[in-house]
Formats: C-alpha cells, structure tokens, sequence
C-alpha cells in the first residue's frame, strides 16, 4: 500500500512540474505603442510659440524591436526609432538647461514609393501618464513637441 502511494505521488509530482514553463516579465518599454503629436511649439526665450509641423493628421507606430512607421492616410513610412540615456547638456519641456543623465530620442522612417521622408531627434524625452514629451535645441530655438497614446 505504501509502495502505491509512493507511486502514484512520483507520477503525480512528475505530470504537475513538467507542465510548468518559466516566464520572464520584461518591463514595460514606454516608447512602444501609438502615439499621435498633439503640440509643437518653439521658444526663443520670449515664451513658446505654436507651430504645425505637418505631422499632426498622423499616427507614430514604435515597436518594441526598435522598428518605426508612420501613416497619414497618404504616406506610409517605415523605419526605425532609437533612445538612449546619455549625459550632455539639454533643455527640458519647460526651458531649463540642465547637464546630467536623460533620455535622447530619434526617429527615422520613409517612404520609398514616394520619396517622402521624417527625421526627427531629440536631446530630451520624458512620459506622464499617456503623453511623451520630447525636446531639441537648435538654431537659437528650444522645440517641444508633445506627443499622446492613439
């Protein structure tokens, strides 16, 4: 009798654990997923302007491999994105310069058929909540745009 129990505990110990898999939580990427650009706006230092881009009527697909695409109804480009952290001076969404570690973004995508194509790089990028603020220094001009989850 003892013999059956022991038996029957090893084939049951066998069938239950050698069903069980290992899963692996990787963190949320927060870059990965739709995203649509609600405001761009510029400052000079005199307080920020809005301005269009021409990229508002689109939709931003970021994969989490790193791949990028872009579709307004008329143009669809592919490509890829890239983020990395990095300690260099920057301007936040705000206009203050700061010197320590953030987050860099770029984003490249085009469409071959057309000829049409974005570049879009970043010093600074920031979440809240469902929004992705990005921000550029260049030509005397502090560029944020503010991009929300589609």
């Amino acid at each position: 009798m003892k013999r059956t129990i022991l038996i029957i505990s090893i084939i049951f110990s066998v069938t239950v654990f050698s069903g069980c898999t290992k899963v692996v939580v990787a963190p949320d990427n927060p870059f990965a997923g739709s995203w649509v650009l609600s405001d761009a706006s510029q400052n000079n230092g005199y307080g920020w302007q809005h301005f269009s881009t021409g990229l508002e009527n689109g939709v931003f697909d970021l994969y989490n491999n790193g791949g990028a695409r872009y579709d307004d109804g008329r143009n669809l480009m592919t490509g890829s994105w890239y983020s990395s952290p990095v300690t260099t001076g920057y301007y936040d969404q705000y206009g203050n310069y700061y010197t320590d570690l953030h987050q860099n973004f770029e984003i490249s995508v085009r469409d071959s058929y057309s000829g049409s194509s974005i570049d879009l790089y970043f010093d600074d990028v920031t979440f809240y909540g469902g929004s992705m603020i990005a921000t550029n220094y260049t030509g005397g001009y502090i560029e944020r745009y503010i991009f929300n989850r589609y």
